[in-house]
């Protein structure tokens, strides 16, 4: 024990003598790495609190571990793709399973003219991505990929590092115990509300958490993993009280929530009387 402490505090002393660019990168296997100069909060406070840095590391790949696409990962990354948008870089999404959500990526505040969705099959993904890290003003590039080999996630790896844009590569669970040079990696599975009859659908809703589960980082993996509130319709759908003021305007095509579909039939009629027949489609 004694030796060990002796360690421990010759090379505090020894990192203390580097030019600071360097001390960012000196860390200890039982402490949490100090901050990098490259990261991007997460916008979720007990995240930050386990991220080295205390935020999502730029120039550095992240892999997010799922049972399937579309759990989450998405509602867990919006608040830095908003800043990072919000600031004048792109996002690139590779390959997702889904096709994306415009309306939901606008409801969080990310900058949709500066979104882009790539189309790519799986052997030709990772090289989308690699080279979109290599663009100047990039924001962040997520990849999707099912059987990522291992020289392709090096490759990425590689790519990250001279990027200054973040770096998600989003695989299965299975992925795991597979080894992988990414520096950040977690697990994130969904955790559904609680079965509470007293709560109503919106209530239910808001109540959807995430799952996350930090298991290699540079410091020791946390005690257990978090529990991140994600909501899933509050940012999408109107407010209760905003319901009775739905009123569609002429000559446009809405796309609405079919709970909301008898008011704006309601008023859809009522705006055809004095200006002409106006089309709803239910979302």
């Amino acid at each position: 024990m004694a030796a060990a402490q002796i360690t421990a505090q010759t090379t505090a002393q020894l990192a203390a003598h580097l030019p600071p660019r360097l001390q960012s990168r000196v860390w200890q296997g039982d402490q949490l790495a100090r901050a990098s100069e490259r990261t991007v909060p997460s916008g979720h406070a007990t995240l930050d609190a386990q991220l080295p840095g205390a935020g999502w590391p730029s120039g550095s790949l992240t892999e997010l571990l799922v049972e399937q696409g579309g759990v989450g990962e998405m509602r867990l990354v919006a608040p830095a793709l908003r800043a990072l948008t919000a600031a004048g870089r792109h996002v690139l999404l590779v390959a997702p399973p889904w096709r994306p959500y415009a309306c939901a990526l606008k409801a969080w505040g990310v900058a949709l003219e500066r979104v882009i969705w790539v189309r790519a099959a799986e052997d030709e993904a990772g090289w989308v991505a690699e080279q979109a890290l290599k663009q100047e003003g990039m924001g962040a590039v997520l990849l999707w990929q099912t059987k990522a080999r291992a020289d392709a996630v090096r490759r990425l790896q590689v790519a990250a590092q001279d990027s200054q844009a973040l770096a998600f590569l989003v695989r299965p669970l299975v992925a795991r115990n597979q080894s992988s040079p990414a520096p950040l990696r977690m697990t994130c599975s969904p955790v559904p509300p609680p079965d509470d009859a007293s709560l109503n659908r919106r209530q239910w809703m808001q109540l959807a958490a995430l799952s996350v589960d930090i298991f290699k980082r540079r410091g020791p993996p946390p005690a257990q993993p978090l529990v991140i509130t994600l909501p899933l319709q509050d940012a999408v759908l109107p407010q209760p009280d905003a319901a009775s003021v739905v009123m569609p305007w002429p000559g446009v095509n809405h796309a609405v929530d079919r709970r909301h579909l008898a008011v704006v039939a309601a008023g859809g009629r009522q705006t055809s009387d004095a200006a002409g027949a106006v089309n709803a489609a239910p979302a």
